[in-house]
């Protein structure tokens, strides 16, 4: 078979734009004229919405168009897009919160990449037996956006303003993704701003109010607004909707942001923005620090699985209490009471129903005509063989039981119930064109995927549209690595690029002071959209560019890039040149070989002061007795010494002259360093905060703390000092051992 037998139309022309050439691979999926739909994974910018809507309250029903601005993100809960709205079409009433041209914020229920969602998935059916409701079960998505709702009125009353948590305005089914979703408030705002702190040690150190003064007043009023949300959750009868916003689960605090336009108050604008839970919490399985004391509350409570199960008593005595405040919001009471109970006994739930199951004939019917919608609006089934399994109760238990076989269960299940599935399976069982249009269909949709995230080049996505036997190659030997290594093994001059590009920005930044005002220029422009800068903070950075100190920043700067990559060079050199002593001089085995050289690179990357530290802080001490300056290189000197952290150097020495410039910088790093650790490491995460507080704001706070207590101090220092050097010892003389022991 030749690459070209299974052409089926003409290749792709080159377009103008990356939207444009999905647009046109989607076009040609069209002409294949399948029987199966095209599987979309997300939306484009310019994407048209068209969505059949249910207002929260009143629960009025109408068509919106809505037109895709930008993909904010997505996580295990589902993808969020920032849309404008370009009809609505209400004839039954207004959508209460709904206008033409407004902004807002759509939430699909249902994750953008295949990982995200199995993981997702799989954890909800350990813990309830069943699809992830809020994905596929309208009833489900409708007790969140209802919820949510109620906390906000809530919120109004404790916080003082209703905008303390993100409003929400209607739900919808999304046929293309086979998912719900909710349009909410468009909420411009930001998780952090990182704050200069000389009183790290004292953070805390106050009764009731935080006073006007203190250092990091938006981190501690963040912390006291979520600390306070969760009491709130829990008094309303809403526990596990509270993790949502528990401190120490480290992930929650970019679930609470900072209006961009209640800069000037630390406790102004706070806003609550996000109520899905995306993972289920199974006693064995925390995945926090916080996660261990929420199990064991849980299981006090009864509960072995944790997700958003609400507390019906407790919900109906705060309502009770706070009557007035939920006058208007009777209509949301009512629908949440009438929805909650049909969500909870849609799922058979072993840890809650448990014999209950066995005993109660209508939660049997009602975890089937569960099951059944789940399965449809997965697209699992069609409308013709739901309605037969309604009325076939032994079928529904055999397909049931078949459909929890890895793969094959739900291909079972499709092939039976969904006549245009079938009849694609069939036709390409007894087609050789139509199974080569399939091919070429399935082949489209993941190049299309494959583009979106950066996989290949548009010029490469053209040729293996009409080379089968290249992409198989490719999704094989390629496809499951990370997508810059993927396009750089494929696409040799992808990576030349990017090393070009490398260079040739150290370049310019060794030898061009416009550039390295220009990069900078750009840096502040990206903290000011992120909102990690004010304003009036990107303004005066701007304006004070040609500054002295800034120019011989920025000349610092410089140099410590070029020392990046020496420490990799180094340890990769030593390695090779340990493992090839140990091969060819002591004969040892490839195994010892190998390992020894991995300990020596190993251990020179974890080195306290690595190779390309060393360079970096002599660099600086060249400058020190060049210009014969120390004043302004007495904390950067020492520091450029330390592996990693000496990044921080000149942010830390330029503190007293521009606080605004060192907190971004620093908050940037701390950003990136941060990224690598799973989960945790997502943007805005606790530990993103933690990483700057321990590498800038505590080498500020001891600075200052050696001026106000030097005695003091200086023991702290000495048995901190000692018992690092201890860990260390202990460390090393362990290594050795292990080592000697190996060899023997």
């Amino acid at each position: 078979m030749t690459e070209t037998l299974l052409q089926a139309a003409p290749a792709v022309l080159p377009e103008k734009t990356p939207v444009s050439l999905r647009k046109e691979l989607e076009r040609q999926f069209g002409a294949c004229e399948l029987l199966r739909p095209f599987r979309r994974a997300c939306y484009d910018p310019g994407e048209l919405l068209d969505l059949a809507v249910t207002g929260v309250i009143p629960a009025n029903t109408g068509r919106v168009r809505a037109e895709v601005e930008r993909f904010v993100g997505g996580g295990f809960a589902g993808q969020v897009y920032r849309v404008t709205l370009q009809e609505i079409d209400a004839q039954a009433g207004p959508i209460e919160g709904l206008s033409v041209g407004g902004t807002y914020a759509i939430k699909i229920l249902k994750p953008p990449t295949g990982f995200a969602r199995l993981f997702r998935n799989f954890l909800y059916f350990l813990a309830y037996q069943g699809a992830f409701s809020a994905q596929v079960n309208p009833a489900a998505a409708r007790v969140g956006v209802l919820w949510q709702k109620l906390i906000r009125r809530a919120a109004a009353r404790k916080f003082g303003t209703e905008s303390a948590v993100c409003d929400t305005y209607a739900t919808f089914y999304d046929e293309e993704l086979h998912s719900f979703g909710e349009i909410n408030e468009w909420v411009d705002g930001r998780i952090w701003k990182f704050e200069v702190d000389e009183h790290l040690f004292e953070r805390w150190n106050f009764k009731g109010e935080p006073p006007a003064d203190l250092s990091s007043a938006e981190y501690v009023h963040k912390k006291i607004f979520m600390r306070e949300l969760v009491n709130l959750l829990h008094e309303m009868g809403a526990p596990e909707l509270a993790r949502q916003y528990e401190w120490w689960t480290c992930k929650s605090q970019p679930n609470a942001l900072k209006r961009l336009d209640a800069d000037l108050s630390p406790r102004e604008g706070l806003t609550a923005i996000d109520f899905r839970a995306g993972l289920a919490l199974l006693p064995f399985l925390p995945m926090s620090p916080a996660d261990v004391w929420l199990i064991l509350r849980g299981l006090g409570r009864g509960r072995l699985v944790q997700f958003d199960r609400s507390d019906p008593r407790k919900f109906q005595q705060f309502i009770a209490q706070h009557r007035d405040d939920f006058e208007d919001l009777q209509p949301v009471i009512e629908e949440l009471e009438q929805q909650e109970p049909r969500h909870r006994r849609s799922l058979p739930d072993l840890t809650h129903h448990h014999y209950h199951l066995l005993t109660d004939a209508g939660l049997r019917k009602s975890i089937r005509a569960g099951t059944i919608t789940g399965w449809r609006n997965l697209g699992r089934i069609d409308a013709e063989h739901a309605e037969r399994l309604e009325r076939r109760r032994g079928l529904f238990t055999l397909l049931f039981l078949v459909s929890l076989i890895p793969l094959l269960g739900r291909f079972v299940l499709k092939m039976w119930g969904h006549a245009r599935h079938r009849a694609h399976v069939g036709r390409m069982l007894t087609s050789w064109s139509y199974l080569c249009r399939a091919l070429r269909g399935a082949r489209l949709e993941t190049l299309i995927v494959w583009h979106r995230r950066g996989r290949a080049s548009a010029e490469r996505i053209i040729k293996l549209v009409d080379r089968p036997v290249r992409y198989w190659a490719q999704r094989i030997l390629a496809g499951w690595l990370p997508a810059t290594w993927q396009r750089a093994i494929t696409e040799p001059r992808f990576a030349w690029a990017r090393l070009r590009e490398k260079l040739n920005f150290v370049w310019q930044m060794l030898r061009t002071p416009a550039f390295r005002e220009q990069w900078l220029l750009e840096e502040v422009r990206l903290g000011r959209a992120e909102g990690m800068l004010t304003g009036d903070e990107a303004e005066k950075i701007s304006s004070q560019i040609k500054d002295p100190f800034i120019q011989k920043y920025l000349r610092c700067t410089a140099v410590h890039v070029c020392t990046v990559p020496i420490t990799q060079i180094v340890m990769v050199l030593a390695g090779l040149a340990v493992g090839a002593y140990f091969l060819f001089v002591r004969q040892a085995g490839w195994g010892e070989a190998v390992l020894t050289g991995s300990g020596a690179a190993a251990f020179i990357q974890l080195m306290p002061i690595s190779p390309g530290s060393l360079t970096r802080g002599l660099f600086v001490l060249y400058l020190m007795i060049r210009e014969r300056d120390i004043r302004n290189y007495y904390i950067a000197a020492p520091i450029s010494f330390l592996h990693v952290i000496g990044y921080l150097a000149f942010p830390l020495q330029m503190v007293a002259h521009d606080p605004a410039l060192a907190r971004f910088m620093a908050g940037r790093w701390a950003k990136s360093a941060v990224h690598f650790i799973p989960v945790f490491g997502e943007t805005g995460g606790l530990p993103e905060h933690a990483v700057f507080d321990i590498f800038f704001n505590l080498p500020l706070s001891i600075k200052r703390r050696f001026v106000t207590r030097p005695l003091s101090s200086a023991i702290w220092a000495v048995v901190v000092l000692g018992t690092v050097a201890l860990l260390l010892y202990d460390v090393i003389i362990a290594v050795m051992l292990v080592y000697a022991r190996l060899v023997q």
